[in-house]
Order: structure tokens, then C-alpha cells, then sequence
């Protein structure tokens, strides 16, 4: 519920109040005072005992009000302000003498129906603000140094960081633009594998994984060897070094090797799909976060502490916040999780393949065609080894056979025959989306 201070004004800032459910009674309080008809006889004071004067002032009070009340009813929604209220601003200009405040609300906002020249007609420059408070509540900030700001940072320390460092676990970050890559661990992340007390039949299962194929996802790792989370967060680092940026995103790189050098390293290139919202498919497919479960980190925790906003996971079967573990709707060790065959749908409406995980005929004839025909020299950070324009034709097959898979199994369910269910199978045709949309980022 909004509370304006002033009603009239359409550049005052409200103040929100929350409801809350309470019980609690509403009292009418009647508060009526008699007045004096005669005018009494004044008395000195000074002839008047203290017992007598006590005596006149109780007699006053008695005759001066009574006080009736009355029950109304029962309250059960109460809408409290426990927020601050923002600053107002008011539409005010210095006055020509510049000697005082001259209001220009009349000169801003019509009273009617106005005629059309009063769009032309001149107006003083008043542009408020939408807002100068980020928290309703009162905060307590620390102020403290900032973690990343610091001589062993590439950051800037002119630039505003997070309030710390990321926890990396003696991972190693690469980005497309640095130069060499990393050859060997960090000295720590050999050490971390021997406190957490793990066999060593762990670290050589990933290193023959890594030998089999230079380049994995996490997810495909978790699938292949049955490792839980934690036990790849800790071995990774030890074998590998992740790219962040560039058309290996998001994926694990062995020691040593460096696909921008390799024009083979392109199938395994990260393939960012997103599921679109023709035919209805967005709605058939789960997301990997749930937005309802986002709280505001000023109404999850005290006033007092530090705020931290936190979307928890609910895919992969990841503990959540208070370590209960989530129940995925796909198997956490299934191979839907990094690999696309014809006649399936995606676990989730966002998901990073590996071309070589892919194993739909017509995308791989249009990948190998394209590298054959006109493969680029040099790698892109945006493209990789592959020409430009490949990536939204593999997107246009995908979704046009997963389009086709759900027709098929909504058919089905409806209890449609073979006739019909070729027939609109037939009709269906590939849904352009937004290219620009999909290939933004990480």
C-alpha cells in the first residue's frame, strides 16, 4: 500500500507499506467535556486549606471530561510502515530576483485538457530522480577496504570490486585474450587433494578422461565418472584450467593444450542453446533456477548484518541453503545433461553442449561442411575455428526437432493416429528467433 504525503502532487515520492495478517480490536474513544454554565465565586488561595484546594481541583477534573468507548469490531489485516520514507523532491526554481523559491508545478503538469500549443510553449528544466534510496531499510555499512583492490589484482583499484575475492580452490581462470596457458597446477591444489583425504583412484580416473579428450565440461565429467560436486571441485584444478571467456567458455582445458592453436579443437567448442517460446516449448521445459525462491536480501535477515542475495540451485541435485537436497526432475549421472540426440528435449531451457556432443546427423554434416569449405585461419573470440553464421543454423535445427518431439508426444498423449500426426510433422518448419539474443554472452 502506497502513502503519499501529498495526494495532489504527482512528483511525490510514496511510502510502502507491507500487510501482515493480526488480530486486534478497533475502539471507538469518546472523550466529552462539560462547560461551566455559572460563573462560581472566585476564592483567594490563600483562605482555602491544602486539603480544600485538592478537594476543588479533583471536583474539576470530575466535571471537566468524561471519557466513553466504544467496540467497533475485529482487525485482521494490518498494513504497517516500518520503511524509510525517500526524499521529495519538489518542482521548485530559484525566482527571477534570486532571492526565494518559485513553485512551477502549474508550468508542468496540465490542469485539463489542454490545446495543442502547449506542447510547444516553454517549460522549466525539472527532471527528478526515480529514486535515491536503494534499501527501504536502514543498512549498516562497514567501511572497509575493498578485497580485490590490492597490488596482486589485475583490477584497477580506481574500479569498485566485489566485497571479496572468489573462491577458486587453486583453480586457474583463463581468458581468451591472455597469452600462454597454464602448464602445470598451482603448488596448493596438490596439497588440497591429500587434506580432503582422497584415494587416488579419484585422480587417476579424471586424468584418463583427460587423456581420452582434452577439453570437457563439468557436467559430462560428472556423468562419466560419478563424482559427486565436491570431489571435481577440488581435482580440477589439479589437471586443468577453466576458460571463462571466448568459444570455449564455461569448459575445463588440460594443462598445456591450447585449442587456439589447434583448428581441430573445434568441436569442442561450447554451444550455448536456449530454448525458444515458439509452439509452446518454453512452457514444456523446466528452468534451472526458480525466480520464486528469490528473496530480497533486506527482508530475508536483520537490518544489522551484511546482505547477500542468494538464488538457490535446484538443478543437479545441489544441496540447498539449509542443506537439504533438492530432487532434480532428470538423473544427475543421465547423459541428457551434455548430450543431444534426435528425438529428445532438453533437461532445461538453457544448456552449454560441446559440438562433439551433439550427435544429430544433419548438424554434424553442416559443421564438417563448413569447416571443409571455409574454416577461419585464425581463431575468433566470438567464433572460434568455425565461419560465422554456422552456430544460428545449428540453433534453427535443434529447435526445429525438439519442436517436432514434443508434437510428437503431445500427439501421442492425445491419442492422435499415425496419419494425422505425419501430417503435422510435415507442416512443421523451422521458427527463426533472435540470433543477437542468443549469442550475448555467458
Amino acid at each position: 500500500m502506497e502513502l503519499r504525503f501529498r495526494p495532489n502532487d504527482v512528483y511525490c515520492k510514496p511510502t510502502c507499506g507491507e500487510r501482515h495478517n493480526s488480530t486486534a480490536l478497533l475502539l471507538r474513544v469518546v472523550c466529552r467535556r462539560k462547560k461551566k454554565r455559572i460563573e462560581e465565586p472566585q476564592v483567594d488561595p490563600l483562605e482555602v486549606s491544602e486539603e480544600g484546594v485538592e478537594e476543588m481541583t479533583k471536583q474539576d477534573d470530575e466535571e471537566a471530561a468524561s471519557i466513553k468507548t466504544d467496540l467497533l469490531g475485529v482487525v485482521h489485516t494490518t498494513y504497517k510502515f516500518n520503511n524509510l520514507c525517500d526524499f521529495q523532491y519538489v518542482p521548485l526554481v530559484s525566482s527571477e530576483d534570486g532571492l526565494g523559491q518559485m513553485c512551477v508545478y502549474d508550468q508542468l503538469v496540465p490542469r485539463g485538457m489542454e490545446k495543442a500549443d502547449w506542447l510547444s510553449q516553454s517549460a522549466p528544466l525539472y527532471l527528478p530522480p526515480a529514486a535515491f534510496t536503494r534499501m527501504d531499510t536502514p543498512q549498516d555499512y562497514r567501511y572497509r577496504r575493498e578485497a580485490n583492490c590490492d597490488t596482486k589484482s589485475k583490477v584497477p583499484q580506481n574500479i569498485i570490486c566485489r566485497t571479496r575475492q572468489r573462491r577458486t580452490h587453486f583453480a586457474i581462470f583463463h581468458s581468451f585474450k591472455d597469452d600462454e596457458v597454464p602448464k602445470e597446477p598451482l603448488p596448493g591444489a596438490m596439497s588440497q587433494i591429500r587434506v580432503k583425504f582422497m584415494d587416488n583412484a579419484f585422480y587417476k580416473g579424471l586424468r584418463d578422461e583427460f587423456e581420452k579428450r582434452p577439453i570437457w565440461s563439468k557436467n559430462a565429467l560428472r556423468v562419466r565418472l560419478d563424482y559427486t560436486k565436491d570431489k571435481l571441485k577440488y581435482l580440477l584444478p589439479t589437471l586443468s584450467y577453466y576458460f571463462h571467456t571466448g568459444p570455449w567458455r564455461n569448459l575445463w582445458v588440460r594443462f598445456g593444450y591450447d585449442p587456439r592453436k589447434d583448428p581441430n579443437a573445434w568441436i569442442y567448442q561450447t554451444f550455448d542453446y536456449r530454448i525458444r517460446q515458439a509452439g509452446g516449448v518454453k512452457t514444456k521445459v523446466e528452468a534451472k533456477r526458480s525466480y520464486s525462491n528469490y528473496v530480497l536480501p533486506y527482508k530475508s535477515s536483520n537490518a544489522s548484518r551484511r546482505k547477500t542475495s542468494v538464488i538457490q540451485s535446484l538443478h543437479l541435485g545441489e544441496a540447498g541453503e539449509d542443506g537439504n537436497e533438492e530432487v532434480p526432475s532428470v538423473d544427475k549421472n543421465s547423459e541428457d545433461l551434455y548430450i543431444f540426440r534426435p528425438g529428445m528435449i532438453p533437461p532445461y531451457r538453457q544448456m552449454f553442449y560441446q559440438y562433439c556432443d551433439i550427435q544429430v546427423p544433419e548438424i554434424q554434416k553442416l559443421l564438417e561442411d563448413s569447416i571443409l569449405s571455409g574454416a577461419n585461419k585464425v581463431c575468433s573470440e566470438k567464433y572460434g575455428w568455425l565461419p560465422a553464421g554456422v552456430e544460428a543454423k545449428c540453433r534453427d535445427i535443434m529447435s526445429h526437432l525438439i519442436e517436432k518431439t514434443i508434437a510428437e508426444r503431445t500427439a501421442q498423449g492425445q491419442g492422435l493416429d499415425e496419419e494425422e500426426l505425419r501430417s503435422n510433422s510435415d507442416t512443421d518448419s523451422p521458427t527463426e528467433g533472435n540470433s543477437t539474443e542468443e549469442e550475448t554472452g555467458e
